[in-house]
């Protein structure tokens, strides 16, 4: 159930929920399971029915509502936002995964991918040879890409 709901959701604290969730409606309708039903597909049935109303409740709030129609005044296309909301996950995904490197790997990743500098360039500024700049930032696409396997195309491109 947790594995589904992160599937669906990709988000660990809201597949934790849904699972808490899950149990909580079937112990509050214990009485309605029958012996000879299938507990692992009541299970799953309820697991569905709770990402769908937490989806419902998610799409019909006033932030939500607000920003789709920021969004329409904006004229803005479906398939933009789409790209918009994978971007903005990805940097929410990278923000937490840079949180994994080193003090020196965050500095020589920010100065050398997003603020464009070259190796030399930042060695001077680090007071770090190139041949270190050049191995921390190895070390630092490596943790981050492990980080972020499931967004690797995003991370490609962008990095």
């Amino acid at each position: 159930m947790y594995a589904y709901a992160l599937k669906i959701t990709k988000s660990t604290s809201d597949a934790s929920e849904i699972v808490q969730d899950t149990f909580v409606n079937l112990w509050t309708h214990r009485e309605n399971i029958e012996p000879s039903d299938s507990l692992q597909a009541y299970l799953f049935t309820i697991t569905k029915n709770v990402i769908l109303n937490k989806f419902r409740k998610l799409i019909n709030s006033p932030v939500f509502v607000n920003y789709v129609e920021y969004l329409n005044e904006e004229n803005i296309s479906s398939e933009e936002i789409s790209k918009k909301f994978e971007f903005e996950e990805f940097q929410k995904k990278l923000k937490d995964a840079k949180t994994s490197l080193s003090a020196t790997q965050a500095k020589v990743f920010e100065l050398r991918k997003e603020l464009g500098y070259s190796n030399a360039e930042v060695a001077k500024q680090l007071n770090l040879s190139e041949q270190t700049v050049k191995n921390q930032l190895s070390l630092a696409l490596k943790k981050l890409r492990t980080k972020l396997a499931e967004h690797l195309s995003l991370f490609f491109i962008c990095f």
